[in-house]
């Protein structure tokens, strides 16, 4: 599979694509998978009760089924390249499937919660990476930023959805309840993704073993490794950032309830900004669209000490600190589909594999740098050092060799 011609590449949109409908039922599952993690958040308490199972336990029970994700990130991606997209996709949204309805049969005690979940962060490990790894078969430079950018967007919309699935679900019925709608989603997922097309049109030819160890030689090549690295930090500060903001406006004595809508702009702005982000840099090129996404991080932490925390400067300023996830997420990735194409397109899986586990230090380093701020520093405090840690992402980026538009435009 080679990089297409600029005369391949004409439709402005990615739904006058012939591969809309992948598109479509990919960015679906991502929506339902964010969804089914993020709706079990307002029901914690819940659980922790019915289950004797006490919240420090519970965050790392989250905390590794995460680790477990971030790991199987580069085996996932060996396999999609091996065997194709769909066989890893599919096999992961049904394993996320029966760890869920495991966790939903809990009743008596944490054994099954625990089991459960663990499998759900297998699932999810096989089915990420292979998912975004499909754009780079489908779609041409000028639409693939976008076509990674939605598919990254629907991280965004399935936080949101969740966060209100869980609350309407748990002020209705039980925890119990939650997951097991959770269940039947990534049932109804499983089935979607079944029905699609192999997009890998040449599979590596390397032996499994052999291609396990070519991609270890990923974590030498810059872009692979420094845009993991700044989405990385990146996302680290947006995660820090979410931990602070409960915290801060608690401190305002604002209600459960303000501080839940507080998270829906932020989620918004992660979400559309992704695809508006993809749909620039297909234009301009990818790293000035994630050096402009990572300055307005910079300048929201920035302007928030200096106008005042409050519930509504939180939830106008802090909304653009979203940037730092959805859009740098999908933009680093674009930038190694970029360069992987033009060296060996048989091993795009394996790369963003690679890249994605470098990416986890986000998710691991975020909640920890922001309880140590809430501990050591005050409210404009912990604004300021995340303002500088945004500072460190964008002097990251300067490096990297963005393909720019006009190389392959030209």
């Amino acid at each position: 599979m080679s990089e297409p011609s600029a005369g391949e590449a004409r439709p402005n949109s990615v739904w006058q694509s012939p591969h809309r409908t992948t598109l479509a039922v990919l960015t679906g599952c991502v929506v339902l998978v964010w969804a089914v993690m993020m709706s079990v958040f307002p029901v914690l308490p819940h659980i922790a009760a019915e289950l004797r199972l006490d919240s420090a336990n519970l965050g790392v029970l989250l905390a590794v089924s995460s680790l477990v994700m971030t790991v199987l990130n580069v085996p996932a991606g060996v396999l999609a390249d091996r065997y194709g997209r769909k066989p890893p996709i599919t096999i992961g949204l049904g394993l996320s499937a029966v760890g869920i309805v495991l966790a939903a049969l809990s009743t008596s005690g944490p054994a099954l919660l625990i089991v459960g979940w663990l499998v759900f962060g297998v699932g999810r490990g096989l089915f990420l990476s292979p998912a975004f790894t499909v754009p780079a078969d489908l779609f041409s430079f000028q639409q693939r930023g976008k076509a990674i950018g939605v598919l990254a967007g629907g991280i965004g919309a399935g936080s949101v959805i969740g966060y209100v699935l869980g609350g309407l679900l748990a002020a209705g019925g039980s925890w119990q309840l939650v997951l097991w709608v959770d269940g039947v989603l990534l049932v109804i997922a499983t089935v979607a993704a079944a029905m699609l097309p192999e997009s890998l049109k040449e599979k590596l030819p390397s032996t499994l073993p052999r291609a396990f160890a070519q991609t270890f030689g990923w974590f030498t090549n810059r872009t692979v490794v420094l845009s993991g690295v700044v989405a990385g930090v990146a996302f680290a500060v947006g995660v820090a950032a979410t931990f602070l903001v409960p915290f801060s406006l608690t401190v305002l004595n604002a209600s459960a309830w303000l501080i839940a809508f507080v998270f829906i702009p932020y989620e918004v702005v992660a979400s559309v900004g992704t695809t508006v982000a993809g749909a620039i840099s297909d234009k301009i090129g990818r790293k000035p669209v994630l050096i402009g996404c990572l300055a307005l991080v910079v300048v929201a932490l920035a302007l928030l000490p200096l106008v005042g925390v409050s519930v509504a400067s939180v939830a106008i300023i802090y909304a653009f600190v979203g940037l730092a996830e959805g859009p740098a997420i999908s933009l680093s990735t674009t930038m190694v589909t970029d360069e992987v194409l033009k060296l060996d397109p048989r091993r795009v899986g394996s790369a963003l594999g690679a890249n994605r586990l470098v990416q986890g230090i986000g998710p691991i380093l975020g909640p920890v740098f922001g309880g140590l701020l809430v501990q050591e520093l005050g409210i404009d405090a912990r604004f300021w050092v995340l303002a500088a840690a945004g500072v460190v992402a964008v002097l990251l980026t300067l490096p990297l060799r963005g393909t720019p538009a006009k190389v392959v435009t030209a």
